[in-house]
Order: structure tokens, then sequence, then C-alpha cells
């Protein structure tokens, strides 16, 4: 068998010399940049520590997260949807599920948003009744669609588009022959679904769908453009009244953080618990 080489003292000293000099360089340049930042006047500390548990920017950031709770259930429902019927069977049924996922897919967030928030301009009355008569249910469309609403269905139907293929990557990491040997014992397809392909499809789908949840939470500021009271709109407003345009951009941020961290740790909770279960 032929022999390793050893890897002689000085050698080993000098990678240490050399990877402790990275470290300490980029520690430095960090120390420094921390440093100019926290000296800077425009920073106005106090201004950051007092609004950011201001009851204006706290009942923002309410909205944003109702909001973005909101869509991403609604979005995981869709996204369930679509991606069983993208991988149905029936050629009409598949078609539709690609053209859904191609169009939301495409057209940019914020002109979604835009869409559904002046559809009143486009759709004067919605409603469900019996075409060509006139008879129906049918209310006005700024009435239906407030701003809320509208940033929610816009936020929603994006969100299915991008879950559905979330989804059905997970549910085609699942070999088809335990989902055989499911339905030979004696399993409804029903059942082997919740018993067999969903715990395994979750191992797959919760790192990317993580992801996604995060990148829905950042989305929601999309919605400052038309005002609809969410956190990045509350610090829109308090910068235009006062100029502090950097510190309330920096309370927002602290705040879209925190959201992020709480999400990332849920979602290690939820890998730890289904990664323990297939290990079962």
């Amino acid at each position: 068998m032929e022999d390793r080489p050893v890897e002689r003292p000085a050698a080993g000293l000098q990678r240490v010399l050399r990877e402790g000099s990275v470290w300490l360089l980029a520690g430095l340049l960090a120390a420094y940049a921390v440093w100019g930042i926290a000296t800077n006047s425009a920073m106005r500390w106090d201004s950051i520590a007092r609004f950011l548990t201001a009851p204006i920017i706290l009942q923002g950031l309410l909205t944003t997260i109702v909001i973005a709770a909101a869509a991403a259930v609604v979005g995981l429902a869709g996204g369930l949807v679509i991606a069983l019927m993208r991988m149905s069977s029936n050629p009409l049924i598949r078609t539709l599920a690609i053209g859904y996922l191609g169009l939301f897919r495409a057209v940019p967030l914020l002109v979604q948003i835009l869409i559904w928030y002046n559809l009143g301009t486009f759709l004067p009355q919605l409603g469900i009744g019996i075409p060509f008569t006139g008879i129906g249910l049918y209310g006005d469309t700024n009435v239906i669609l407030s701003p809320f609403v509208a940033c929610l269905v816009a936020l929603a139907l994006n969100q299915a588009a991008y879950m559905g293929e979330i989804i059905r990557g997970g549910l085609l990491s699942v070999q088809q022959g335990q989902i055989e040997a499911a339905i030979a014992l004696g399993m409804t397809r029903a059942k082997a679904f919740r018993r067999v392909v969903a715990p395994q499809a979750a191992k797959s789908i919760i790192p990317p769908l993580g992801n996604d949840l995060i990148n829905l939470l950042k989305a929601t500021s999309l919605v400052s453009v038309v005002g609809v009271g969410d956190l990045m709109t509350r610090a829109q407003g308090i910068y235009a009244s006062n100029y502090q345009v950097i510190p309330l951009l920096i309370v927002a941020s602290i705040w879209y953080l925190l959201l992020t961290i709480v999400i990332t740790l849920a979602q290690g909770l939820l890998e730890r618990r289904f990664a323990a279960g297939v290990a079962r």
C-alpha cells in the first residue's frame, strides 16, 4: 500500500499562519466597517431605538406578518393543487398548470400587485351570475378588492406558482416503488399519499420552502407602492416627514432580519423533525 506523504511541521505552520492572516484581515475589515457605521452621526441611534418599538412601526409589522402568513397558507394550498395538476396524466389539466406557472412566474410581482390594485379600471364590477342575462351577485371591484385584499391575492397567486414547483420536486423525489408497495398492502391512494409520500417528500420540500417563505416575507415590502400600511409603508411615512431616511430603513431592516431568523429556526426544527421520522 502506498504511503501517504507526511505533512512537514514547517508546512503546517505556514498553512496556519496563512489562514490566520486571512481571518485577521477579515476581522479587521469587519471591525472597521462596524466602527465606521456605529460612529457615523447620520445613523441617529437614538432615533433607531425610539422608532424600533414605536406603535406605528409595530402596527406595520403586524400587517406585514398577516399578509405574509395568509399568502403563505393560500400559496401552499394552491401550490399543492398546481403540483398535482402538473403531474396529472390528463393533457388538458397538465397544460392548464403549465400555463399558470408560466404566467405567474414570468410577470414581475410588482406588476401583478399593480394589476390587481387597478383591476377596477378594467372590470368595474365583480361577481358571479348567469352569463348574458345580468342575473347574479355583483359588487364594486374597488370595494371587493381593497388595497389589502389586492396585495394578498397577488402575493398568494404568485406564491402558489413557486410552491407548486417546489412541492412537485418533492413528490417526484419519492420512489414510485414505495407507492406501489403501499397500495399492494391495501392502502388507498389517499392514505398512501398521507402515510408514505407526504412524510418523505417533506424532507425534500422543507429547505426550498423555507427559502421561498423568506423571499415572500421580503416581497411584502412591495405592497408599499399601494400604501397598504405594512412595515415598509410605515417607515416611509415617518421618514417622509422627519427626513431620517437611513435610521428608519435600519429599523425596518432589523425587523425583517428578526422575522427571517424566526423562519430559519422554524425551518431547522422541521428539518430535524422529518429527518428523524424518515430515519425511524
